[in-house]
């Protein structure tokens, strides 16, 4: 004799999400023929990424900024400055349009 179950649609839903999870572990888990030795898994070998912050290493300071600041002021190019500072001409022409270091004031 058969039994009759009625469900609700959110039943009905939760069921299937259930089956599609059944059914994706099963695919991807290794398959044993009865009497035969399992293989061993891959195993992964990737480093766990680190939760630290590494710190940025600086290479302006406030003077160093003041005298960027300066050699812009009396029209020298961005390259030769970022050359003289070891830092990128980007740097340097961000400095300029106060995207960083905005904070610091040339005395005139």
């Amino acid at each position: 004799m058969s039994t009759m179950i009625i469900l609700t649609d959110s039943q009905i839903v939760e069921l299937n999400n259930r089956i599609g999870q059944i059914q994706r572990l099963i695919e991807s888990a290794q398959v044993i023929k009865a009497g035969s030795t399992p293989q061993p898994a891959a195993v992964a070998t990737a480093k766990p990424k680190s939760t630290k912050r590494r710190a940025r290493r600086t290479l302006l300071n406030e003077a160093k900024v003041v005298e960027i600041k300066q050699r812009l002021a009396s029209k020298e190019s961005a390259t030769k400055i970022a050359q003289a500072f070891g830092v990128h001409v980007s740097t340097v022409n961000n400095i300029k349009y106060g995207k960083n270091w905005a904070h610091i004031k040339v005395p005139a």
